[in-house]
């Protein structure tokens, strides 16, 4: 497997509990072998440019477990250090993490514990999670004053204030796998930029003509301009600060992303219009799960006036809530002729 693509993958296995920890990964120049206690499924595998192979793997010494550090380093009572989180995101050198109740009073000691043992320069804690048409995580920070990370992901860069912008580790596979659609020559609309989710991926791998990466937060959208620079590919990627529903023209684009959730199907107008006849759109929804995957479809049937779609591909993107998925359905528009 290419080394671009391991880590993201790595992150995958290990959350579905495939990963075996008893031995080494094997990094041989260009290519990655990732050791698993079960064989992936094929279709994860192909969205991550990797294939299966048998080998042998150097056992791995026995590790210390970085939880094991921070329970040690932690300066609150004894009978709490169990409720301490072993998961946490972590973006470049700011992390995140949700405290139990019973932790509140304790909250520094905990966040300079984490810091010491994780090289942080900014800790942050997770109140309510994300909420609003920003999608703005509500948070607290616990130390630094620096919560501006550059957090690096299959070889793209994303500077962001995780104070004040979302970034889910859980869409990593959706942002790997655009980074492999094919789009040479392609114009594209990215209706929902953020600070170039998808955007990114498809400038750096990709071919495309050009991307115009709409984005109405006035934040998201300063750091999207800053990754478009960061990532050298201003030739590529055209920001614009704004609602998606003023912009301009019809039938222009080979391919339109809407990377969001909960209303997307409100802005399906609006992809129809700008999108070419035969051209791709990728539509993200969240959806109840006895919904799926016809209600998805069916949204994007009902803005065809007469013409018709051909579903490409359906994927659950991640758990959503409970009972709730977010999945992406690529389909290809044919408009009434």
């Amino acid at each position: 497997m290419r080394r671009k693509s391991a880590e993201a993958l790595r992150k995958t296995i290990a959350r579905a509990g495939m990963l075996d920890k008893s031995h080494m990964i094997v990094d041989d120049d260009d290519e990655v072998v990732i050791p698993v206690l079960s064989m992936p499924p094929a279709d994860l595998l192909r969205d991550h440019f990797a294939m299966a192979v048998e080998r042998d793997f150097p056992t791995r010494e026995a590790m210390r477990d970085p939880i094991d550090d921070i329970r040690d380093r932690a300066a609150i009572p004894e009978d709490l250090k169990h409720l301490l989180p072993d998961k946490w995101e972590m973006f470049g050198d700011v992390a995140i993490i949700k405290l139990d109740p019973r932790l509140d009073g304790y909250e520094r000691e905990i966040a300079e514990a984490y810091a010491s043992v994780l090289g942080l320069k900014a800790v942050l804690k997770d109140l309510l999670g994300i909420s609003g048409q920003f999608r703005t995580p509500t948070t607290k920070v616990l130390v630094g004053t620096d919560t501006v990370a550059t957090h690096i992901e299959n070889g793209v860069k994303y500077r962001f204030d995780a104070e004040n912008i979302m970034f889910s580790s859980g869409n990593v596979e959706e942002r790997i796998r655009m980074a492999g659609v094919k789009c040479d020559g392609e114009f594209i609309v990215d209706m929902f930029a953020g600070i170039g989710y998808f955007s990114l991926p498809l400038a750096v791998y990709q071919k495309p003509s050009k991307i115009v990466a709409c984005e109405i937060n006035p934040v998201a959208h300063r750091y999207l301009v800053e990754n478009v620079r960061l990532n050298h590919v201003e030739k590529l990627i055209e920001p614009i600060l704004g609602d998606n529903r003023d912009l301009a023209g019809k039938n222009l684009a080979d391919r339109v992303i809407m990377g969001y959730v909960k209303t997307t199907h409100e802005f399906l107008p609006v992809a129809m219009r700008l999108l070419k006849d035969g051209g791709i759109v990728h539509y993200h929804e969240t959806c109840p799960n006895e919904l799926l995957p016809l209600r998805p479809i069916q949204r994007i049937v009902d803005h065809l006036h007469g013409g018709r779609a051909e579903i490409l591909r359906f994927k659950v993107v991640k758990s959503y809530a409970p009972g709730v998925s977010h999945v992406v359905i690529d389909a290809r528009i044919f408009k009434p002729s």
